[in-house]
């Protein structure tokens, strides 16, 4: 047994020792988030709601953490609109547009594109005085027409690696050839989809 002042001396010792090993192991167990692991680590919020005339898809996406191996390249956002048979609506019910970059300072406005099967968004991310410029936005996708879209499909196309953009638009990136690389290189970018039906007996008012 230790005696009243040797217990004094080595309890600290013990407990400097424990919290030590905890560290370590936490640091351990804990992964590496890199641009290739990123999507386990982004949080999506979207709604689909029916319009007197139409529809209206509003989403925001947040990454919950920093790739350790960098920011560097394009990111492309493509919104697609399917009918009750998963048939792709015509890109002229698409009646209005819009997306936004989220700083610490300020909001980006992101011009798109209307393509042959629905909008495509691109912008740039790169780090602002330690802030992920692409990390953080809102998108708003209006429809109007007597075809009432059943559900939206959000395609999200992130890249690591400079290069001169996409060769061709295809909202949900079927066709990614990119300028400045090698054909078919798919080394440096991986794509997600989320799927989000209308939500029934709700009109979206603004």
């Amino acid at each position: 047994m230790f005696s009243g002042n040797k217990l004094v001396l080595v309890l600290p010792v013990i407990l400097m020792l424990f919290l030590f090993g905890s560290g370590m192991y936490y640091i351990g167990q804990s992964e590496v988030v890199t641009n290739e692991t990123l999507n386990q680590e982004i949080s999506w919020d979207s709604v689909f709601n029916p319009s007197e005339d139409g529809s209206v898809l509003h989403g925001t996406w947040t990454w919950e953490a920093s790739p350790e191996d960098g920011v560097e390249g394009v990111d492309y956002l493509g919104i697609t609109f399917l009918d009750e048979n998963d048939k792709t609506v015509s890109p002229e019910m698409i009646d209005s547009y819009s997306l936004h970059l989220e700083t610490r300072s300020e909001k980006i406005s992101i011009d798109g594109e209307v393509v042959d099967n629905g909008v495509v968004f691109p912008f740039t991310t790169e780090m602002q005085e330690n802030d992920v410029i692409g990390s953080k936005g809102e998108f708003k996708v209006v429809t109007q027409g007597d075809t009432q879209p059943e559900r939206a499909i959000i395609s999200y196309l992130h890249t690591w690696e400079e290069h001169d953009g996409l060769k061709t638009y295809d909202a949900r990136f079927f066709e990614r050839e990119f300028k400045g690389k090698e054909h078919k290189d798919e080394s440096f970018f991986w794509v997600a989809e989320r799927f989000v039906d209308l939500k029934k007996g709700s009109l979206y008012s603004s």
